[in-house]
């Protein structure tokens, strides 16, 4: 961008003076060319830019006015596709960040030779089974391993076939056993939290929606939209619920799903899960200046009721209660969905 700009700004002062010059010995109107930064975030470009106004000095003062524009060109910024060191600094100086970056760094020395011959990973896909500790795997190895007339203990499970594999401790800031709110936060964002709490950090107070005002985390799916990548979450659970939510959600409590899940007073202040998913697009880039997301391509799973009015009126045809949804502010988030993403699918 820099040499572009380069390029614009020398194409520009060749105008000014080619211009400059071109005059009437008669009236000695002159013709003149004026350049105006575009800030971050202005409606015509959204990570700044540069207009080009070019005009005759018709009152000869020497300045290009306002009435003596006669043509405009806009050179927009092309938008930020990472965050700055600023902008990430919730992350990168957070003491479980900081930490685990570092025992990044000593496990990549360790590997730097097969990592340079293997090269880097295109994309990147998460699969999380939810409570699969190591009991569970074992459970599942041994089993699959009988059903095909095996020695169960011997056989591998197809993630343990690949040449790398770890564990991680799992555990809340305020829990030993922890819960998937705090969990999924961590793996999304590399920073611990308490029980209960998605895509903040501990400083919040469960279930008090103005205390986590400042801390919200960022996520690798965000960090993927800001790079102009495809994502998506799937998932058996509803799609509001703590794990597939702290993809793409803050909340102070896990359990506000829809707005029916809230008290008056946090309601007022924050919002919910279910809505949060609906306005991602917009929510992210009201964060950070100069970023142009496209939205998450692919969301499946369950958990209709919280994105319909509680209102028989709005049940789909497929429902099996006499009232599907479960919201009370009378939002159909179903169509607000479409209604931004006209050639999605429903």
């Amino acid at each position: 961008m820099v040499i572009i700009m380069k390029k614009l700004n020398l194409i520009s002062l060749a105008v000014v003076v080619a211009l400059a010059g071109c005059s009437d010995d008669d009236d000695k109107i002159e013709s003149l060319s004026v350049e105006n930064t575009i800030a971050v975030g202005s409606e015509q470009c959204i990570n700044g830019g540069i207009e080009t106004q070019t005009g005759e000095d018709s009152n000869q003062n020497g300045e290009l006015d306002a009435d003596e524009v006669t043509a405009s060109t806009v050179a927009c910024n092309d938008p930020a596709t990472s965050l700055n060191a600023q902008q990430l600094a919730p992350l990168t100086t957070n003491t479980w960040f900081k930490e685990a970056q570092t025992k990044l760094v000593t496990s990549q020395d360790n590997i730097a030779n097969i990592v340079k011959e293997s090269g880097k990973a295109k994309n990147v896909i998460l699969f999380v089974g939810d409570g699969m500790g190591i009991s569970t795997v074992t459970a599942a190895r041994i089993l699959a391993g009988q059903l095909q007339g095996k020695m169960g203990e011997e056989h591998q499970l197809s993630f343990e076939t690949l040449p790398f594999s770890g564990f991680a401790k799992t555990y809340n800031v305020d829990a030993q056993t922890p819960d998937s709110a705090g969990t999924m936060t961590a793996m999304a964002s590399g920073v611990k939290t308490d029980v209960g709490v998605i895509g903040i950090d501990e400083a919040v107070v469960n279930g008090n929606c103005l205390s986590g005002k400042g801390h919200e985390l960022i996520t690798s799916l965000e960090l993927a939209e800001i790079a102009g990548k495809s994502t998506g979450i799937i998932s058996t659970a509803r799609i509001t619920h703590a794990t597939p939510a702290a993809t793409y959600a803050k909340s102070a409590s896990r359990n506000w799903e829809d707005i029916s899940d809230m008290p008056e007073s946090e309601a007022a202040n924050c919002e919910d899960i279910a809505s949060q998913l609906v306005n991602f697009e917009k929510n992210l880039e009201a964060r950070f200046a100069g970023i142009d997301v496209d939205g998450i391509e692919v969301v499946m799973g369950g958990g209709r009721r919280h994105f319909l009015p509680k209102d028989a009126a709005f049940n789909s045809a497929d429902a099996v209660s006499s009232v599907e949804g479960d919201r009370t502010d009378g939002r159909d988030l179903t169509a607000e969905w479409q209604a931004q993403y006209p050639t999605g699918q429903y």
